[in-house]
């Protein structure tokens, strides 16, 4: 007895060390998180592909990509997308084979960027596709973008970053494509439900340098909580005639405006729109955030769109602004788009669709 007692506490004794010693080894390896197909660095230090898309297409479903400092020119060539075919050049492509990645910004040590002050790895995309150009095209779920720089993409310039995946998030990227576009839509509507496939996304912590707009459009968030769906601790900068945030629903006569959307939670922002004019269609356009065409207006919260965002100048017209808004309507080209509402850059706009009985609100 006493010599299978004294045999069980010696394999006992040896098995703890066997396992403290993997598990060390293990704790190691797992905290290694810059290997391989997980990581991009312009020279392929510490393992890592030399370009993101490369580290993207080496990933799995779910894996956390880390872009060390440095200039990316990144270019994703023959690409298919799964909801309409076709095979196109996006500069980034994360397909629905890669839903759930997260690709983020890191310093020198591989610490996560969590400010767009401090960006340190900045993106050129290489964008041909013939619907946009899409510098990032973005048709998995489940994906995040934080802590990047994203610059101009060198075939033109239409969305800077397309969406189609639901419960996309960006944060804390520096967006510096002037004029470019955050466009979030839904290419896998459900038309015989009339259900979005795309009703969540998460936009927080972004700087979008002159004119850069996020704009929803095409059934995007028409179904789903509205609480999925928010915009909020950005900063915008506009010297444009189009507002920073744009709902852009149906019945407008733009061919890609198929479909109706819904509203989002929009707070904490802080907007900065140096637009002037006097011309009279450019007044009807301006603003700071807008929904035009048909949308489930019960969604948007328009008094909290004006009082829980920043403003350097800020107008809400209507019969109880800014909870009641006044509805009009333009005309531009072959397009007619009705039922427009918005919080306003300029005070002659307001004074444009003011009605009768109207208030004029402002904010400073």
């Amino acid at each position: 007895m006493r010599a299978f007692l004294k045999t069980s506490r010696e394999l006992t004794v040896i098995l703890t060390m066997l396992f403290l010693s993997t598990s060390a080894f293990g704790l190691a390896y797992a905290e290694d998180e810059h290997a391989g197909a997980q990581c991009a660095e312009p020279l392929g230090a510490h393992g890592c592909k030399t370009t993101i898309q490369a580290a993207i297409d080496a990933a799995s479903p779910g894996n956390t990509i880390d872009v060390y400092p440095g200039n990316y020119t990144e270019t994703a060539s023959g690409r298919t997308l799964a909801s309409i075919g076709g095979t196109y050049q996006f500069g980034l492509f994360i397909g629905l084979n890669r839903s759930g990645i997260t690709i983020r910004g890191v310093d020198t040590d591989g610490e996560r960027i969590d400010n767009y002050r401090e960006v340190k790895a900045f993106i050129t995309t290489n964008s041909t596709s013939d619907f946009g150009p899409s510098g990032i095209f973005v048709e998995g779920d489940g994906v995040t973008i934080s802590g990047l720089g994203i610059g101009v993409n060198l075939h033109g310039q239409n969305k800077t970053i397309e969406v189609i995946g639901d419960d996309f998030t960006l944060s804390d990227c520096d967006i510096s494509d002037i004029g470019g576009s955050v466009y979030i839509n839904d290419f896998s509507f459900d038309t015989i439900n009339n259900s979005s496939h795309l009703r969540s996304y998460r936009i927080e912590g972004n700087n979008f340098q002159d004119g850069v707009s996020i704009d929803i459009a095409n059934g995007a968030g028409f179904s789903g909580p509205v609480k999925g769906r928010v915009i909020k601790k950005n900063k915008f900068a506009n010297s444009n005639y189009w507002p920073s945030i744009s709902f852009n629903g149906s019945d407008t006569g733009v061919e890609w405006f198929i479909y109706s959307v819904g509203g989002a939670v929009i707070r904490d922002n802080t907007f900065v729109n140096t637009f002037d004019s006097s011309d009279s269609l450019q007044l009807l356009k301006e603003g700071h955030i807008r929904a035009r065409g048909t949308y489930d207006n019960s969604q948007f919260d328009w008094k909290m769109y004006f009082n829980e965002n920043k403003f350097d100048s800020a107008y809400a017209t209507g019969p109880k602004p800014p909870k009641d808004l006044r509805t009009y309507s333009y005309t531009s080209g072959t397009y007619v788009f009705n039922n427009i509402r918005r919080i306003g850059a300029l005070l002659a706009g307001e004074q444009a669709i003011a009605q009768p009985g109207d208030k004029i609100i402002s904010k400073h």
